[in-house]
């Protein structure tokens, strides 16, 4: 199934022996403009090695083949990009459209990207909105080296001037190596770091964050900006939805809709609502078409993916819970008097169960913990986050001596006993509230 990157967004790469970029725009010639593809193979300090790694119509073969523009015409132009066969000074391949003489993007009406593997199979599709850009080169995205794989990143990034100054950028010598125009136009400016700019309605700048696909949900999603101020992402086929915490959807394609709905009837809404959750929650649904959705946590902090198999269940902390694919029912589950007085959990929590995709959020970093069987593991409980269903625990002092276990800042503590997961964040909210307060007037 095809991914549909967002600018910034990227995709773990098949491990095929060639990769084939479909470019594809409308109209022919905007504005009376002729377009054309390009490709520039770029070490670690983001330049060419030498001009023969600029990649274009006259030039349309690099490093014995390593890299291909195959003769196109009209709206289309593909770049055939084999991995295995770039030297190991080239990191990324930067794959480049441009317009000949004075133009902008702002003209072409509708833009693609295809990647595919060597047999025709789509891999991921991108679609840059170029309205309003005043470039008339920009940089579509790049395969690049990450470990031991290769990776497509989308990026839409305009460059102002033209591919000839695009070409200076990445160390090519266009002197000797551009073509003429076929119209006339003053000699590019010389480049500058001030010249490549991002385009304006493309999104956030690229991060570190990778598409991953969910067997069981069978869904890709991708985390952004971990740790701090996460931001999830997940593709819905047409007809799928997602459930999720009230309010936390913050953008979504034009094909899905908003709804709302009592998970459980009024039992499990109330439940939720007494387990520190909303009252309703989220619909998200491919009414019109697959699409993506945009969805964050109400504080700073982390999001972590879960996966659920049928049979098992996930307890949740109070505000914990974030979405959810169709498959997984959340539901309230009440514990016994010492845990709810005492775990810092209270008296209800939240249980995930089903067979599906999970997403959780919390207060700083989260951290996975799983236990063998047997091993135990002592976790603050102001830092709990969520735990395996089946795993069991027993409160006790965090120090020996009820003096010691207050003067230390270790109250009450859970004990874990494996085998299971235990998720934990990394900062506690009411140890934060405790320092904010103390910057408060009065």
């Amino acid at each position: 199934m095809s991914t549909q990157l967002q600018s910034g967004g990227n995709l773990r790469l098949p491990a095929q022996t060639e990769i084939r970029v479909e470019i594809r725009w409308e109209p022919e010639r905007p504005a009376g403009r002729e377009v054309d593809a390009s490709a520039f193979l770029l070490g670690a300090d983001g330049r060419v090695g030498g001009d023969a790694d600029f990649v274009f119509y006259n030039n349309p073969r690099a490093s014995g083949g390593a890299v291909v523009l195959v003769d196109g015409s009209g709206t289309q132009r593909q770049l055939r990009i084999t991995p295995e066969r770039l030297p190991d000074t080239v990191a990324r391949v930067a794959i480049c459209l441009s317009l000949f003489s004075p133009g902008a993007f702002a003209q072409v009406r509708r833009l693609e990207v295809r990647v595919g593997d060597a047999v025709g199979s789509e891999v991921a599709y991108f679609a840059p909105q170029t309205e309003g850009m005043s470039e008339a080169a920009l940089i579509l995205g790049e395969v690049y080296r990450h470990r031991e794989a290769w990776k497509f990143r989308a990026l839409a990034q305009g460059f102002a001037g033209g591919l000839g100054p695009l070409a200076s950028h990445f160390g090519v010598d266009i002197a000797e190596d551009e073509p003429a125009e076929t119209v006339s136009a003053p000699p590019p400016a010389a480049p500058s770091a001030s010249d490549l700019t991002k385009a304006p309605t493309t999104g956030a700048m690229p991060t570190e964050s990778e598409t991953e696909y969910s067997r069981i949900a069978d869904l890709r999603y991708e985390i952004l900006y971990r740790d701090a101020y996460a931001l999830a992402r997940v593709d819905l086929p047409a007809g799928r939805h997602l459930k999720a915490q009230s309010d936390a959807m913050i953008a979504m394609s034009p094909t899905l809709d908003v709804g709302s709905a009592m998970s459980g009837g009024l039992l499990g809404g109330l439940g939720r609502m007494i387990g520190g959750e909303s009252l309703f929650l989220q619909t998200l649904t491919a009414q019109r078409g697959a699409g993506s959705v945009y969805f964050a946590p109400a504080v700073p902090g982390d999001i972590a993916a879960v996966e659920l198999e049928a049979g098992e269940g996930l307890v949740i902390q109070r505000g914990g819970f974030l979405a959810c694919s169709e498959q997984v029912e959340v539901s309230t589950q009440m514990q016994n008097l010492a845990h709810g007085l005492f775990s810092g959990a209270g008296f209800f929590v939240l249980k995930a169960q089903g067979s599906g995709l999970l997403f959780l959020e919390a207060f700083g970093a989260i951290h996975r913990l799983r236990l063998a069987p047997g091993e135990q593991r002592i976790v603050d409980n102001g830092h709990l986050v969520a735990w395996s269903q089946s795993m069991h625990y027993d409160l006790e002092l965090g120090n020996r001596g009820l003096v010691a276990a207050f003067t230390s800042g270790e109250n009450i503590v859970c004990r874990f006993h494996g085998p299971g997961m235990i998720l934990i964040q990394s900062r506690q909210p009411k140890l934060f509230g405790s320092w904010v307060s103390r910057f408060l007037p009065g």
